[in-house]
């Protein structure tokens, strides 16, 4: 049993406001559910609250399943399965007054198969354990005492249980085999289904299965649309559209009828309708949808977050934070498709510039580079071509800028370059102009008290830039501190 404080903390600084107040708070159970040591797969869990339906949840293949329980509430968990004893627990998830926080619980759930002249039915209307909130500990936790009073309650209900599940294998079986050899191949596999139940490590059951299921599928007319029925009814079912599937499973029972799957749901349905909530699940998936939205954010998946921000905004219309979310995403998404496109530009630029450059078509490639860095200013290797493009197109030109300012551009702004300019330049304001290959530049140097800045204001033919101290700055910055 753990309690996660810190998760707390990143929901009060990331959830939107009215969903911060709702999930500040839940307990995240997760656990088995077993027959013996057996797995059970596809058992449901049943959450229920003032005897109401809230959410159906299936155990996977390994019998896990996990689930939410929001604070403050008094829920029953029930888990049933086709051809087991069903099972409830009681779990207060009520804590302390203004308490926040995330807790962890997990526990094992054993089912055992119906067996005849066995009386179960105890277990419809108490609860096999309660779970509740031990305050001193600030955990969730089993009640122990109750739990070792049904536990006996149970072990003596179960007396000679193995036998009895034995000896009702046993007779499932030759009745199934029975059926079987008169031709009754529906009835057949009920029983054989049952059988599979009472005996796990029996393979001849499920041969058995197999067996009458390929006979049906090439001599029962629509047995191939029975099937697809009741899969199509079992996922309407797990996504909680219970009329659509019992509407599905009705269509199956009456290609097959007999058919124990197909009435056992049909059954079930009819005592959950009534019960159910709907409502709750939209608010729940409402949630999840924004939780993976914002899940997709943090990892930079900004299409697959904004597909579950509207999925979210399918259920509430007009919600302002998945609306924020999306709009922000957007742009960013332009932005970075902007970006892409504005890399692939420059890097067509700069490999046409690299092609006419070593093809000597200079003129053509300094025009090139040019619209290169146009798009990229802050790159070097534009303008480093260019500047060897003009020590071969204008060599005299660059021979003589040389003279008057040795490999001005190329001078890295340390605390050393600083520092001399410093001891170069008279205390107050310098202004500079260079006449340079390609480009004209003023250059302003202040001092003050012993620390020199340097601020370049370099015009090419096409466009302008500024520096200080060797790093892009605004024009209106430019011209602010050098009064220029």
């Amino acid at each position: 049993m753990k309690k996660l404080f810190y998760i707390t903390i990143l929901i009060l600084a990331f959830l939107p406001r009215a969903e911060s107040q709702q999930l500040l708070g839940y307990v995240e159970v997760n656990g088995t559910v077993k027959d013996g040591l057996k797995p059970i797969y596809n058992a449901n869990i049943e959450i229920y609250a003032n005897n109401t339906l809230l959410k159906i949840s299936q155990t996977d293949i390994t019998g896990n399943f996990t689930f939410i329980l929001e604070l403050n509430r008094q829920y029953n968990i029930k888990f049933t399965k086709e051809f087991y004893v069903s099972k409830f627990i009681e779990f207060s998830t009520n804590v302390r007054e203004n308490e926040l926080g995330i807790w962890l619980f997990s526990f094992t759930v054993e089912l055992f198969p119906e067996i005849s002249n066995m009386n179960f039915s105890f277990l419809e209307t108490e609860p096999i354990g309660k779970i509740g909130y031990n305050k001193r500990y600030g955990e969730f936790e089993h009640d122990i005492s109750y739990t070792e009073k049904m536990h006996d309650k149970i072990k003596e209900v179960l007396e000679n249980f193995n036998n009895k599940r034995a000896n009702m294998y046993e007779s499932t079986i030759r009745q199934a085999d029975a059926n079987y050899k008169n031709g009754k191949s529906i009835e057949a596999i009920n029983l054989y289904r049952r059988a599979a139940i009472l005996d796990k490590s029996n393979d001849y059951p499920q041969e058995q299965i197999r067996k009458i299921d390929k006979y049906l599928k090439e001599n029962l007319k629509n047995y191939d649309r029975y099937i697809s029925l009741l899969t199509n009814a079992d996922s309407l079912f797990s996504n909680h559209k219970f009329s659509q599937a019992r509407f599905h499973y009705t269509l199956a029972s009456e290609i097959v009828r007999g058919s124990a799957y197909a009435n056992y749901m049909i059954e079930k349905i009819n005592k959950l309708l009534p019960v159910f909530n709907p409502s709750y699940i939209r608010l729940q998936k409402y949630r999840e949808f924004l939780a993976k939205g914002d899940q997709m954010v943090s990892e930079v998946k900004y299409d697959q977050a904004i597909n579950y921000y509207n999925q979210a905004l399918a259920i509430q219309h007009g919600d302002t934070y998945a609306l924020k979310q999306i709009n922000f995403l957007k742009s960013q998404l332009a932005k970075k498709k902007s970006k892409k496109q504005k890399q692939k530009k420059y890097e067509e630029f700069i490999n046409l510039g690299d092609r006419y450059f070593t093809n000597q078509s200079y003129s053509a490639a300094r025009l090139v580079y040019i619209k290169a860095l146009q798009l990229k200013p802050d790159e070097k290797y534009p303008t480093v071509q260019i500047n060897k493009i003009d020590q071969i197109l204008y060599p005299n030109k660059a021979k003589q800028v040389d003279e008057e300012f040795p490999s001005f551009t190329e001078v890295e702004r340390n605390e050393a370059f600083l520092s001399d300019l410093a001891k170069k330049y008279p205390e107050g304001k310098t202004v500079e102009f260079y006449d340079l290959p390609g480009k004209k530049m003023k250059r302003v140097i202040l001092v003050e008290k012993n620390l020199a800045a340097e601020y370049l204001e370099v015009r090419y033919d096409y466009g302008t830039f500024f520096f200080r101290n060797g790093q892009n700055i605004s024009r209106a910055i430019f011209i602010s501190e050098t009064k220029e």
